[in-house]
């Protein structure tokens, strides 16, 4: 299972309510830790981890590589290959312009504005 699809319980949650947090851990198997917004942590249930260690989580590392295979081929596309080369290519202040886009972008985001 990917950290996306866990339920996600952000840190100050767990600080203020750890036990309503294990209730989930236990329910779900395992939960990530948020902190502004971005997973920081897994949290598995005792089940879980034994499961685990015991070999019965599947082939992880196998679906790990797959998934890294995946990402490798997408950069590859020609697409990708010109918008990194830009990249590469860019003047500083193309790159801060860049860089403020995005940003008031993501704020936008933040405060519940569509792009």
């Amino acid at each position: 299972m990917k950290v996306e699809e866990l339920p996600p319980v952000t840190a100050t949650a767990l600080k203020n309510s750890a036990a309503d947090v294990l209730d989930q851990v236990v329910a779900h198997g395992a939960i990530t830790i948020t902190r502004h917004d971005k997973p920081r942590a897994v949290m598995l249930s005792i089940e879980e981890y034994k499961r685990l260690i015991a070999g019965e989580g599947g082939d992880w590392l196998a679906e790990m590589h797959k998934e890294y295979q995946g990402m490798l081929e997408k950069m590859q596309e020609p697409a990708q290959k010109a918008a990194a080369e830009r990249a590469f290519n860019a003047k500083p202040e193309e790159l801060g312009k860049a860089a403020m886009e995005g940003f008031l972008k993501e704020e936008g985001r933040a405060r519940g504005q569509k792009d």
